[in-house]
C-alpha cells in the first residue's frame, strides 16, 4: 500500500470513528459531572441489566463461535475458558483487556 492510500485509509477511519467517539466521550463526561442527579442515577440503574445482558450475549456468541470440527479445542473447554474469564473479571481487579490479549495470544498460538 502506498503512502497516499495509507493516508486516505487513515482519514476514512478517522471520519468513521471520530464522531461516535466524541459523542460517547461527551456523554460520559456529562454523566460523570451530573452523577448525583436522580435522572442520571435512574438511567444508570436501568442500563445495568441491559449492559449485563449484552455482555452475556456477546460471551455466548463468542463461545459458540467455534463450531464443532473447526477448532482443536473441544466445546466444553471453550465454555470453561469463558466461565474462568468471567469469574476473573468479576472477582479480581484484572482489566478485561489483559484477558482479551491473553485470549488473542492463545488463538495466535493455535491453542484455542
Amino acid at each position: 500500500m502506498g503512502l497516499r492510500a495509507a493516508g486516505e485509509a487513515g482519514l476514512a477511519l478517522g471520519a468513521m470513528l471520530l464522531p461516535s467517539s466524541l459523542l460517547a466521550y461527551g456523554i460520559a463526561r456529562w454523566l460523570q459531572r451530573h452523577h448525583s442527579w436522580w435522572p442520571v442515577q435512574a438511567f444508570r440503574l436501568g442500563m445495568a441489566p441491559v449492559v449485563l445482558g449484552l455482555l452475556g450475549a456477546t460471551g455466548w456468541v463468542l463461545a459458540r463461535g467455534a463450531a464443532p470440527g473447526t477448532a482443536a479445542t473441544p466445546p466444553w473447554a471453550l465454555w470453561l475458558i469463558t466461565a474462568v474469564t468471567a469469574a476473573l473479571v468479576w472477582r479480581t481487579r484484572m482489566h478485561l483487556l489483559w484477558l482479551l490479549a491473553a485470549g488473542a495470544a492463545l488463538g495466535v498460538l493455535g491453542l484455542v
